[in-house]
C-alpha cells in the first residue's frame, strides 16, 4: 500500500525543507522529497558556497592591501584546490545542519524525482518505485541554469554556476555572459583569482534590476581592477575548438562588424529554467506559464490542492522569498484544513523584498529605484551618503560607495534604500525593518546609531533626504 501523508514536499531547498519544517509545526504529518542533498542548489551548489569563494577573494585582496595597514605579507597567492575544497566544506556542514533540522521534526525523508499519476499520488520512479499518497503538496523543485543559444553546458568549458564552483584550476580567461548577481559575484572572485576576466550584459547596465547610480559604481570599480566589462552587448556564434571557445560580440561601443573573443572558458548567467518538466503537472490540471506553476497569493494552484513556492513559480528567485513563502503556503494548508492554530494569513509583500549581491564592493537593495519611484508619479527626496565620509569606513580603509534612500516628499515613506560598499548586505536590515514596520525617514534620521560603525551611513542618509545632514 501507499504511504499516506497530510503534506508531502517536492523539494527540500531553502523553501522546501522550510515547509516542510512549519507543516510539521502545525501537527501534520510531513514527507519531503529530494532527489540530491538537503539544501537544494543555494545551499549546496549557489548561495553558501559561492559565499565561501567570495570570502577567500576578498581575504587576498585585503591581504594584498596590508602595506597600508602596515603589515609586510609579500607573496600572498591563493592555493586553489584548498579554496575550493573550504567551499565544498561549508556547504556540506550546512546540509548537515538541515538533514539534523528535518530529523529534529519528525519529517520523513525520500530520495528520489516526483511524478504525478494524479492529483493526490506521486510515484518515485527513478529510485524506490514507490507510491506516495498525501491530501496537500507542495511543490518546492527550484530552476536550473539556462543554455546560451548553440552552447549546451558541457561542464570544463561551458560553465554553469555550479561547475564554475569546482573547477580543478584557475582559468587564464573567462568571458562571463550575463551581469546579474550571479555573473558579477563570479567576476569578483575569478579576477581575484588572476583570471582575464571579460563581462559581458546585454542590457544598458550590469546589475540591470538596481538602481543606476549603484550599477554605474560597480561597474567604474570593476574597471579599476582590469575586469573588462561591456554593457548593451550581446552573444553568438559560439564555436567550441581546441579546450576553448570562441564568440562574436556585437552591440555599443564595438565596430559595427563586432569583435571575435576567444577564452578558456565561458560561464553562462543568462537566467534559469523552472524544474516543473516532467511531473506530469498539466496532466492532473496543475497551470503552468512558461514553464512556471502559477498560483494564488496563497500561493495554491489551479489545483485547489496543490501548492508551489520559490523559483518554480517564478520571480523574485531569492532564497529568503522562498523560504517566507514556504512558511506562508504551509500556514494556508493548515488553515485551509480547518486547523488554524490561530493563524491569520498575510500576503507577502513582494515591493519590500531585500536583495544582495556579495561582490567587493557589496551591493544591497530594497525597495523603488530612484527612477522608479518617479515612473510611479511619486515626489521624492533623495539622501545619499558616501562611505568616505564615516570614520569607521576610513579606519577599515574601505572607503568606495554610498547609501542611498528614496523618501516620499509629502509623508516621509521609505520608498527604497540602495547601498553599495563595505558591510552593506549586514546593513540593509535597518532599513527593511524601517519598510516593514512603516517607520518615517525622520524616525530613522533620529535614531540613536553607535559611533563608530558603517550603520550611521544609513541614518546619514535619512538626514540628507530630510535636509539635515550634520556631517556632508
Amino acid at each position: 500500500m501507499p504511504e499516506s501523508y497530510d503534506l508531502t514536499v517536492i523539494g527540500a531547498g531553502p523553501g522546501g525543507y522550510v515547509a516542510a519544517i512549519r507543516g510539521a509545526q502545525l501537527g501534520m504529518n510531513v514527507c519531503i522529497l529530494e532527489k540530491d542533498r538537503p539544501g537544494g542548489i543555494c545551499l549546496n551548489w549557489g548561495c553558501i558556497p559561492t559565499k565561501a569563494l567570495l570570502e577567500s577573494a576578498h581575504l587576498l585582496e585585503k591581504i594584498h592591501s596590508a602595506k597600508e595597514f602596515g603589515i609586510d605579507s609579500n607573496g600572498a597567492k591563493p592555493d586553489f584546490p584548498t579554496i575550493i575544497q573550504r567551499s565544498r566544506k561549508v556547504a556540506d556542514q550546512m546540509a548537515s545542519g538541515v538533514e539534523f533540522l528535518l530529523n529534529k521534526n519528525k519529517i520523513t525523508r525520500k530520495k528520489g524525482t516526483a511524478v504525478f499519476k494524479d492529483s493526490n499520488t506521486i510515484w518515485l520512479p527513478d529510485t524506490s518505485k514507490e507510491e506516495i499518497v498525501s491530501k496537500y503538496f507542495i511543490i518546492a523543485t527550484g530552476a536550473r541554469a539556462r543554455e546560451l543559444p548553440g552552447l549546451p553546458f558541457d561542464g570544463k568549458t561551458v560553465l554553469s554556476s555550479r561547475s564554475a564552483m569546482v573547477l580543478e584550476k584557475i582559468p587564464e580567461s573567462l568571458l562571463i555572459v550575463g551581469a546579474g548577481a550571479i555573473g558579477v559575484e563570479f567576476a569578483d572572485f575569478y579576477s581575484a583569482m588572476g583570471t582575464k576576466v571579460t563581462l559581458v550584459e546585454m542590457l544598458d547596465q550590469i546589475l540591470p534590476v538596481e538602481d543606476k547610480d549603484v550599477s554605474t559604481f560597480l561597474e567604474k570599480s570593476f574597471v579599476k581592477r582590469a575586469i573588462r566589462v561591456l554593457t548593451g552587448v550581446g552573444v553568438s556564434n559560439p564555436e567550441l575548438k581546441d579546450g576553448k571557445v570562441k564568440v562574436l560580440l556585437k552591440g555599443k561601443n564595438l565596430p559595427e562588424t563586432g569583435e571575435i573573443l576567444e577564452v578558456e572558458k565561458i560561464l553562462v548567467s543568462i537566467g534559469v529554467v523552472p524544474n516543473t518538466d516532467s511531473m506530469n503537472l498539466e496532466e492532473i490540471g496543475v497551470f503552468l506559464q512558461k514553464g512556471f506553476v502559477k498560483t494564488d497569493t496563497k500561493y495554491k494552484t489551479s489545483v485547489s490542492h496543490i501548492y508551489a513556492i520559490g523559483d518554480c513559480n517564478g520571480p523574485p528567485l531569492l532564497a529568503h522569498v522562498a523560504s517566507l513563502e514556504g512558511i506562508k503556503a504551509a500556514e494556508a494548508i493548515s488553515i485551509h484544513a480547518g486547523n488554524p492554530h490561530n493563524l491569520s494569513y498575510t500576503p507577502v509583500d513582494y515591493n519590500a523584498i531585500p536583495g544582495c549581491t556579495y561582490c567587493h564592493p557589496e551591493v544591497a537593495s530594497i525597495g523603488f529605484t530612484e527612477q522608479r519611484a518617479i515612473d510611479l508619479g511619486y515626489k521624492i527626496r533623495v539622501g545619499k551618503f558616501p562611505f568616505i565620509g564615516n570614520g569607521r569606513a576610513r579606519a577599515m580603509g574601505d572607503v568606495g560607495g554610498f547609501t542611498k534612500v528614496i523618501v516620499d516628499q509629502n509623508s516621509g515613506e521609505i520608498l527604497g534604500a540602495h547601498l553599495i560598499g563595505p558591510g552593506v548586505t549586514e546593513l540593509l536590515p535597518a532599513v527593511v525593518l524601517g519598510i516593514t514596520q512603516e517607520l518615517t525617514a525622520k524616525e530613522i534620521a533620529s535614531t540613536i546609531f553607535a559611533h563608530p560603525t558603517l550603520s550611521e551611513t544609513v541614518m546619514e542618509s535619512f538626514g540628507v533626504a530630510l535636509g539635515e545632514a550634520i556631517n556632508l
